[in-house]
């Protein structure tokens, strides 16, 4: 519903005192239903809630095409042994990214539209993928070509020695508009494995999963990650903060 309609609805409620034809105001009085203050209010917040949704997805989408893609592609131009995978999925989904944002809100009230957005660290996200023998150095060359694009360093996860997941997760800030992307850093192998890995992910992360699915899809991740080498000097690279 349209900020107009709510508007509308709640102008146009007829409240009659008494039946029509009556002499007096002793009649009973037609049955109508008129919306209370609360129920009004709640329509109309319900409304701007997701124009403001709205407008950050587009907000998202422009910053993405103008500022973040166009980076992305200069920073993978200088390097010719590595590459960017799975760019057509740069950009999150507009009705997950959307579920994303109101669950932050329903979470918490005094949040704005605008503060929910700057919480989703995904809503664009990138992957370089580089030969095992030059991991290490091509992943600190990269950082640092982000941070010469301008980009500020706001997380690096490295989960090289982990059992379920290997590779590099880092989280970069636009400077003039303080959107969020993801980069991540991995080699051919450890991409293949968390590509591999991603339902289990995605269903470990369900409430609904039990305690038995559970230690199923754990073993199940490692049996995959388990395959993947470990670049040489991969774990070397350090967390950021």
């Amino acid at each position: 519903m349209r900020i107009e309609e709510v508007e509308q609805a709640g102008n146009t409620v007829d409240l009659p005192s008494q039946r029509e034809g009556s002499p007096d105001g002793d009649a009973e009085q037609e049955d109508f239903e008129v919306p209370s203050v609360a129920e009004y209010r709640a329509a109309v917040d319900a409304v701007y809630r997701d124009y403001a949704i709205e407008q950050g997805c587009a907000r998202v989408r422009e910053i993405e095409e103008n500022t973040v893609s166009p980076a992305m592609r200069r920073i993978e131009s200088e390097d010719p042994t590595r590459h960017l995978v799975g760019f057509d999925y740069r950009l999150k989904g507009e009705d997950r990214l959307s579920e994303k944002v109101g669950h932050w809100m329903d979470a918490d009230s005094s949040l704005t539209a605008e503060n929910a957005f700057s919480l989703v660290k995904d809503a664009i996200r990138y992957t370089f993928s580089y030969q095992e023998a030059r991991y290490a150095d091509a992943v600190s060359a990269d950082c640092e070509r982000l941070e010469g694009q301008g980009f500020e360093l706001v997380e690096r996860r490295n989960s090289w020695g982990d059992d379920q997941y290997k590779g590099i997760n880092s989280r970069w800030r636009c400077p003039e508009s303080g959107q969020l992307f993801e980069v991540q850093f991995h080699t051919d192998a450890s991409f293949e494995a968390k590509q591999e890995t991603h339902w289990a992910y995605e269903k470990l992360r369900s409430s609904s999963t039990t305690e038995v699915e559970q230690e199923e899809l754990v073993k199940y991740q490692r049996q995959v990650t388990g395959r993947v080498e470990v670049p040489p000097g991969a774990l070397d690279v350090p967390a950021y903060p």
